[in-house]
């Protein structure tokens, strides 16, 4: 499959990609905090973690950096790091050990959404849950597949 690339990508892009990821936050941090406020402050801070993980890692080494990418990660980027090696688009090579925090991010707030649903069915937990699979799986699986970096 062909990657497209932009000097800059497009306004719609960059909202598309990252509506994506903050439903994923925010329907987890609605499920933890079904938990309790300490579980959701935890999620909270997680995906904090993950997000500077992201930018003082694979971002500073993006082509992007300082330019728009698919998710507006590269200005942002800027703004708090310096500049690291350059490395060519989709060059980086990616093993279980980078992808089992991001799958944590889902998966986490998709078990305290199945132990709300033990405890006290509710039909908003459960159509948060199947919202949660979709937007982990299919709604992460375009926007990482067409519309972003991979």
């Amino acid at each position: 499959m062909k990657t497209s690339t932009f000097e800059n990508f497009p306004w719609w892009m960059v909202a598309a990609c990252n509506s994506v990821a903050l439903a994923i936050y925010a329907i987890g941090l609605y499920l933890m905090a079904g938990l309790g406020a300490v579980w959701a402050v935890f999620y909270a801070a997680y995906c904090v973690w993950m997000e500077w993980r992201l930018l003082s890692g694979s971002c500073r080494s993006c082509s992007y950096f300082g330019k728009r990418c698919g998710f507006g990660k590269g200005v942002v980027c800027s703004w708090f790091f310096s500049k690291g090696a350059d490395r060519p688009l989709c060059a980086k090579q990616i093993s279980w050990r980078n992808v089992i925090p991001d799958f944590m991010v889902s998966l986490i707030p998709l078990g305290a959404g199945i132990t709300l649903l033990i405890r006290s069915y509710s039909w908003l937990v459960l159509v948060l849950v199947g919202a949660l699979v979709l937007l982990g799986s299919v709604g992460s699986g375009v926007v990482r597949g067409r519309l972003a970096c991979r």
